[in-house]
């Protein structure tokens, strides 16, 4: 049974295409609905990009200006390149511990 359902067409049947169905114009859906292909898509995915990305600048600037340690790293973390409290050698308590 299953090497005949197997080989005929009936089993990708459901997969043909067919045209539009009518639907309700009058349904809002925040994706767009059925079939929503919205105006200008291109350039509103850019301002929402743009957007994100300099959101994101500004918290890693804050979070950069506001992290501080209170021990010194066991290993290399990238943030030792940005933090202030790595670049500043004046605090005599703040230092890499010494090699065993």
């Amino acid at each position: 049974m299953f090497r005949k359902m197997a080989t005929s067409s009936a089993l990708f049947s459901h997969l043909q295409f067919s045209p539009r169905k009518p639907y309700p114009k009058h349904v809002w859906s925040p994706s767009g609905g059925w079939w929503g292909q919205p105006h200008q898509w291109k350039r509103n995915t850019l301002i929402v990009g743009a957007g994100t990305i300099v959101f994101m600048a500004f918290v890693f600037k804050k979070s950069a200006e506001l992290e501080q340690r209170t021990l010194y790293p066991r290993v290399w973390i990238p943030s030792m390149l940005w933090a202030k409290q790595f670049k500043n050698k004046d605090d005599p308590n703040f230092q890499p511990p010494k090699s065993l």
